[in-house]
């Protein structure tokens, strides 16, 4: 997709109401980004083989697919926030269980889905190349 598609697409989802992730600020600044949504709404991720659902259907899954940090921003914590943010969040919504693909542990190329020592700290446990963390409700 050219990045006007994707803007798009990603306005298109925000005017449905159909969750796309959480922000940091630093003041009124955004620092970072993390893409938090139910695991469905993710089309590509409910067909992949490598990353397949390991809960049944009907449980509330949410799943954490990409963290952006820009580079000035690195170092100081803002995955750890983002990530504890998209906890909150996702409990608020209902989740029960909230996934991770981290690309140290799921043999993922791509950087931008954290590390799993994120995961870890956050108290997330391993299933494979998956992390998950069960969420009690709020």
């Amino acid at each position: 997709m050219s990045n006007a598609e994707k803007k798009e697409g990603m306005h298109r989802l925000v005017k449905n109401a159909i969750p796309i992730g959480v922000l940091a600020y630093d003041g009124d600044v955004p620092v970072g980004w993390c893409s938090i949504a139910p695991r469905e709404t993710y089309a590509k991720l409910e067909r992949s083989r490598t990353m397949p659902r390991l809960t049944p259907a009907e449980t509330p899954t949410w799943t954490v697919l990409c963290f952006f940090v820009p580079r000035p921003h690195r170092g100081g914590g803002v995955t750890h926030a983002l990530l504890r943010g998209a906890i909150s969040y996702a409990r608020a919504k209902g989740a029960k269980i909230l996934e991770g693909y981290p690309f140290d542990s799921a043999e993922i190329s791509s950087t931008h889905r954290g590390h799993s020592k994120v995961f870890k700290e956050a108290g997330f446990r391993r299933d494979g190349p998956r992390w998950f963390l069960e969420l009690d409700p709020a």
